[in-house]
């Protein structure tokens, strides 16, 4: 952010009187294109595909660290910047063999929470590569292949990063080997959480590891709460948080963004102790990040929305809940049911036994709870 930018934004906060200015700014699923701190890190990166620059196919890569430790935020801005600067972002608008105005590299990111098989992989990845749309049905995984096949014989290089590997319900480093290995002019960046000593199959020879935020984060903090807020950030308050969350950035930005949010809404216009309080205790330290909630299907985020809006998580029955939530949506009682038990299994809700009553005997019935902050997902919904 510029000198300029920074009086602009000062001059306009004072005349709306706000306090949140920009909230994707301290939107913890949303990344910047310069992230905070992780210069060095950068600098692997582009070593790692440096190849690219010769027109050559970059070794495969695997980037990993715990979560919260910014790896989506690095690989993104890579990617985006790649994009930007090799490709100009000129879309490949055919298939076709022997075109001589090909771009040299194609540039594209997948998000393994959102292309969760091969045909969502496969699919996704042909989508960012042509300019016609690729349908979502009607296709086999084959064919989807197959016309990758050409894609990828066309151009010089593509260079995939898949991110969030080895989650609940999304591809692992395996699965990429696998899906990739047909194409001799891909070559794939893996982002994941699990080290190298831990997984039981071939490493990509280049590995980048991405420790957890220390004294950085603090810098993060502020870096994005002086862009989302019209009042810079206390110092105080960016250390309580960065302490708080203990090195994991997505915590400690959504713990920012629903005390900011708690704030706004007594009218406030500045954060206050108490809305760093309040963020703090909405935000689950193991839970699962907001990203993995967002990028849910429009059933699944429907199914949580109706939870959370009827307080039907708790000491509820799953049965009772679905019940109740099939009668204010479209969906049937089985279908929110399964839904349920699905979203328990992702770990997205908790199953427990709920009370029914002192003469209950047998195995007590389940009831969900939220596994995520249920005010930062409210927040970011309206």
């Amino acid at each position: 952010m510029d000198l300029t930018e920074r009086i602009e934004r000062r001059r306009t906060r004072r005349s709306k009187n706000e306090l949140v200015v920009d909230r994707d700014a301290l939107n913890p699923a949303v990344h910047l294109s310069e992230p905070v701190g992780r210069e060095t890190l950068f600098e692997a990166l582009l070593n790692a595909v440096d190849p690219l620059f010769d027109r050559a196919v970059p070794p495969n890569t695997y980037v990993w660290g715990p979560r919260g430790s910014g790896k989506s935020a690095i690989v993104t801005a890579l990617v985006s910047a790649l994009d930007t600067e090799v490709t100009g972002k000129e879309p490949f608008y055919t298939a076709t063999r022997g075109g001589s105005d090909r771009p040299d590299v194609l540039f594209v990111y997948l998000d393994a929470r959102r292309a969760t098989s091969r045909f969502r992989l496969y699919r996704e990845l042909l989508d960012s590569l042509l300019v016609e749309s690729v349908p979502e049905r009607g296709i086999s995984t084959d064919a989807l292949r197959e016309r990758i096949g050409d894609v990828t014989e066309t151009s010089e290089t593509v260079l995939v990063a898949v991110d969030h590997l080895g989650e609940t319900g999304t591809p692992d480093l395996a699965d990429l080997y696998a899906t990739f290995e047909p194409f001799e002019d891909l070559a794939w960046i893996g982002v994941g959480r699990t080290s190298p000593e831990e997984l039981s199959l071939p490493i990509p020879e280049q590995q980048i590891r991405v420790p957890a935020y220390t004294y950085e984060l603090v810098d993060v903090l502020t870096v994005r709460g002086s862009r989302g807020l019209s009042q810079t950030l206390d110092h105080v308050h960016a250390q309580r948080l960065a302490e708080w969350a203990d090195g994991d950035a997505h915590n400690a930005l959504a713990a920012l963004f629903v005390a900011a949010a708690n704030a706004e809404a007594d009218g406030a216009t500045r954060l206050r102790d108490e809305d760093i309080d309040v963020g703090t205790a909405a935000v689950p330290l193991d839970g699962v990040p907001i990203g993995t909630v967002l990028a849910l299907s429009d059933n699944e985020q429907l199914v949580l929305e109706q939870l959370v809006e009827r307080s039907l998580h708790g000491e509820v029955r799953i049965e009772t809940a679905a019940e109740r939530i099939a009668a204010q949506t479209d969906l049937t009682g089985g279908t929110v049911k399964r839904l349920l038990y699905e979203l328990a299994q992702r770990g997205v809700l908790e199953r427990h036994e709920v009370t029914v009553g002192t003469r209950m005997t047998g195995r007590r019935p389940s009831g969900v709870a939220l596994n995520f902050s249920e005010r930062l997902f409210t927040a970011l919904r309206d």
